[in-house]
């Protein structure tokens, strides 16, 4: 069996059971277990799983901590997603930014441009407050740990404006269950400005690959444009490939 083809099996059992044995496995694609074991630290190299002794599980997450200290967090792949996401920005567009240590790095990038930004995130408007864009906070309840503002409000706000580009982040990005995260109030908005925007945008850096959190938000087949900073494995890149989905990555 392809290398390829045994990485999928392999993410697609811990996907279901949150676990593989490193014997059962290797029975079923009937394969040594030196092969699964050599696939395995593959994979964990990737940030896909984490080994254990006799097997592998799902990698640990990072719960929602306050996004300032989730900032520090992968601080270097975020800064290349927010770079290659700068490009696809054009002076005068309309543009909604969402919550998010990524989008944060994204807006960063945009101090000196000449735009229309609506965002939810009360530290991305402070960010650009000087700058030569137009900024638009929408209404909600204030959720400290983060300064973003949720709820009924801030989505009806959404869904009663266009925008060219809804630029949003996501928590993780499972083969199975698809991009997820782990509140109610991202799921649900990033789906409505989905709808609400020419080309909605997913930053993902490379960790969120292979990993799960509470909520589908979109299943992989959904027409979106992923920015990354390096391409996607393969079983996702093969999947995002056969969807024709729009993947911008180093």
């Amino acid at each position: 069996m392809l290398t390829d083809h045994r990485h999928e099996e392999i993410l697609s059992q811990l996907a279901q059971t949150g676990r593989v044995g490193v014997t059962s496995i290797a029975a079923a694609l009937a394969v040594s277990d030196e092969t699964i074991r050599r696939d395995l630290k593959l994979l964990e190299e990737r940030g896909l799983l984490r080994r254990i002794h006799g097997g592998a599980v799902l990698p640990r997450l990072d719960q929602e901590r306050p996004l300032v200290e989730r900032s520090q967090l992968n601080s270097r792949e975020k800064g290349r997603v927010a770079a290659l996401a700068e490009g696809l920005v054009e002076d005068g567009m309309s543009i909604f930014i969402d919550t998010g240590t990524t989008t944060l790095a994204f807006a960063r990038r945009l101090t000196t441009r000449k735009l229309t930004v609506t965002t939810n995130s009360i530290d991305i408007a402070l960010l650009l407050a000087d700058s030569p864009a137009r900024i638009n906070l929408t209404p909600g309840t204030l959720r400290p740990k983060d300064n973003a503002l949720v709820g009924y409000d801030t989505l009806d706000y959404a869904r009663r404006h266009f925008f060219d580009l809804a630029v949003m982040g996501i928590a993780a990005c499972d083969l199975a269950q698809g991009w997820m995260d782990y509140e109610e109030h991202e799921s649900v908005l990033r789906r409505a400005l989905r709808g609400q925007s020419r080309r909605p945008v997913l930053l993902a850096d490379s960790r969120k690959f292979g990993r799960q959190a509470n909520l589908q938000t979109f299943e992989l087949a959904t027409p979106l444009t992923v920015v990354t900073d390096r391409p996607p494995p393969e079983p996702f890149a093969d999947r995002f490939a056969r969807h024709d989905i729009d993947v911008i990555a180093t």
